[in-house]
């Protein structure tokens, strides 16, 4: 089965140029009239290209970059298109998003290619990303989603960015201004009520997908901490005291302490104790 390249490109002489040389190099292509129409699909099929017309009006390049870092397969190639006229400050500002890279319209279909074959040896040379864990709770990217032995939760975009990086930093604080920074690229005094909501929804999420066993709590003025909540095991027995007495059988009373036993006196002597008396 050829490999799944999405498209977001409404000009159509770098549509026909793009889909062609994909087509040509043996993807398969698959068109989305905007960036939330192609992050529907993206969340419904796997694809390997995605490449996105910064200059389309129905796309919005960020969402696409904030989806794929917090979400979406790192082995996925993200190459967004520019007009000539923000090439120059395109390329800086899609590199440092996220984007694997950048090419200027108008688009040459040898070179989309080879930036593409770039992109993906890139990507193959990464390290594989390890699973995020804690307490029997994954933290799962390919399908966005925590996971457990009690089955699957699924997350929001956001709700994946903010909950990878609490495990990231599982049993240190995180403050409100790094999960702003991280996530929304802002600082939290403008998405403080916004945090406030994902945090809420990821303490549910987390309490339905592993139950009592991870803790997400408040540290009052600072930020958020993740922890596991350790297992307490009940062994039947009672206190030590208790069962150290109940091993010794009561004591038995002590004896009561024995008489004398009287002196007979022979009928002489008795005699003589009453005379003398």
């Amino acid at each position: 089965m050829n490999p799944a390249a999405a498209l977001v490109i409404e000009e159509k002489q770098s549509h026909l140029i793009v889909s062609t040389a994909l087509e040509c190099a043996g993807y398969h292509c698959t068109d989305f009239t905007s960036t939330a129409a192609l992050l529907r699909g993206l969340k419904r099929d796997d694809h390997a290209v995605v490449v996105v017309d910064m200059d389309h009006p129905a796309a919005q390049a960020g969402e696409v970059l904030d989806w794929r870092r917090n979400w979406l397969n790192p082995g996925v190639v993200v190459i967004l298109l520019g007009s000539g006229t923000d090439a120059s400050s395109g390329v800086a500002q899609a590199l440092d998003a996220g984007a694997d890279d950048f090419v200027a319209k108008p688009v040459r279909g040898p070179e989309l290619l080879a930036r593409l074959q770039a992109a993906r040896r890139r990507a193959a040379a990464r390290p594989e990303a390890q699973p995020l864990g804690l307490a029997g709770c994954l933290v799962d990217r390919n399908s966005c989603s925590l996971q457990s032995s009690r089955g699957r939760v699924e997350l929001t975009a956001r709700e994946m960015a903010v909950a990878q990086l609490l495990f990231e930093s599982a049993g240190e604080v995180v403050t409100r201004q790094r999960l702003a920074r991280h996530v929304w690229g802002c600082d939290c005094e403008l998405i403080g009520r916004s945090i406030e909501q994902h945090i809420y929804q990821l303490r549910r999420k987390l309490k339905r997908c592993i139950g009592e066993a991870v803790a997400l709590r408040g540290v009052y003025g600072c930020g958020y901490r993740l922890d596991a909540v350790p297992t307490t095991t009940s062994t039947g027995a009672g206190p030590a005291s208790a069962r150290n007495n109940s091993a010794v059988p009561p004591s038995a009373p002590p004896p009561l302490p024995k008489r004398a036993a009287p002196t007979l006196l022979s009928p002489a002597a008795a005699a003589s104790d009453l005379l003398s008396a």
